[in-house]
């Protein structure tokens, strides 16, 4: 078994994305996004064993917070749909791409900023969201997963 470098620790895997992070006592315990609900549940320990054995699958790769960050929200763009804030701005992302591509040429570097400012504003809206229905709080917003709908 592997330790982590830094805790936390970002990773990609399979479909999406993984947080691990060693609090106490060299036990690592994780965080990985379900892309049927958006949410960030419980990694099993399987999951993380995968991440950090020796020789471990090809299927993840570490990643730094702004590039997590970045992954989980292109997953969360692609496998589910809905209306309100968070879709508007998955929207005017995927304008900027569609344009770029279009256009046949790369993303400037200011629309690579807007991207990820609107990811980082995604990302955080949507742990308030979930914060908010843990406390028992109604949803603000609805949406469904579509699977991969691009």
């Amino acid at each position: 078994m592997h330790w982590l470098k830094e805790s936390p620790s970002f990773f990609r895997f399979r479909n999406g994305t993984i947080r691990l992070e060693e609090p106490e006592h060299g036990t690592v315990i994780g965080q990985r996004l379900n892309i049927r609900t958006g949410a960030f549940e419980p990694a099993s320990r399987e999951d993380i064993d995968e991440v950090l054995k020796p020789g471990a699958d090809l299927d993840f790769s570490e990643l730094s917070e702004e590039r997590f960050v970045r992954e989980t929200e292109e997953a969360r763009s692609t496998y589910l749909r809905g209306d309100g804030p968070i879709f508007d701005m998955y929207r005017q992302a995927d304008a900027m791409f569609d344009r770029a591509e279009q256009e046949r040429r790369r993303l400037a570097p200011e629309e690579r900023e807007r991207i990820a400012d609107l990811y980082r504003t995604t990302f955080r809206t949507w742990e308030e969201e979930f914060a908010r229905r843990t406390a028992g709080e109604a949803p603000t917003f609805r949406y469904t997963w579509v699977g991969d709908a691009r």
